[in-house]
């Protein structure tokens, strides 16, 4: 959520940054579904619908590289996210729209992640729509955002592999060790509530910041 748009702040262009986030994220998401996959449902809808529509926004995103400053982008959506998070009044408006058309969500988080690398805010509130256990809900964010990592890498590879370097390597190995030693004490150390309301209020300084820099 926050590495993208920091990297693109910092002044990597939008491929670099996922040949830097993704290999992490990948690490820390297989990580959360080992020994729960059994837990892993709608398969389907993101086989069918959210992949496909992740792939077709990393692509345009990729040709558009140069042409157009894609933090803007990337900072609209999280300004976005960061409103419906805060809003229960939009937040209700989103469930009732998840509860009617979830083939459509399952098609703009694909889109969405793809041309920002954003789609997991949206994901979040799909899964919670669908799944009412946190373990369950945590368990298929972590499922799709391994999708996501598996197929951004190798449109990454075909596209843009010159850009690979060894931090790629690198940064995943740290963020596990991290995950694995911290998780599960900041867990039960953090206030929920106040852990929500932290990362709504951090996502929209970064969107602003995303926009404004």
């Amino acid at each position: 959520m926050f590495g993208t748009p920091t990297l693109l702040i910092l002044g990597y262009s939008y491929s670099e940054t996922l040949w830097i986030v993704l290999p992490a994220s990948l690490s820390i998401s297989l990580a959360q579904i080992y020994g729960q996959h059994q837990l892993v449902e709608s398969k389907r809808n993101v086989f069918a619908l959210t992949l496909p529509s992740a792939a077709a926004g990393t692509l345009i995103i990729f040709q558009l590289e140069g042409l157009t400053d894609v933090s803007k982008i990337v900072g609209a959506f999280l300004l976005i996210m960061g409103l419906l998070r805060s809003s229960s009044v939009l937040k209700n408006n989103l469930d009732l729209l998840i509860t009617k058309h979830p083939k459509a969500i399952f098609l703009s988080t694909g889109l969405i992640h793809g041309l920002s690398n954003m789609g997991g805010g949206l994901l979040s509130f799909l899964m919670a729509s669908i799944h009412k256990n946190k373990l369950n809900i945590r368990t298929n964010i972590a499922f799709v955002y391994c999708c996501f990592c598996f197929l951004q890498l190798i449109l990454l590879s075909l596209f843009k592999a010159e850009q690979f370097n060894l931090y790629c390597l690198v940064f995943p190995a740290f963020s596990l060790l991290i995950f694995l030693l911290l998780n599960r004490f900041l867990m039960d150390l953090i206030n929920e509530n106040e852990f929500q309301h932290a990362i709504s209020l951090i996502i929209i300084i970064y969107g602003a910041a995303s926009l404004i820099g």
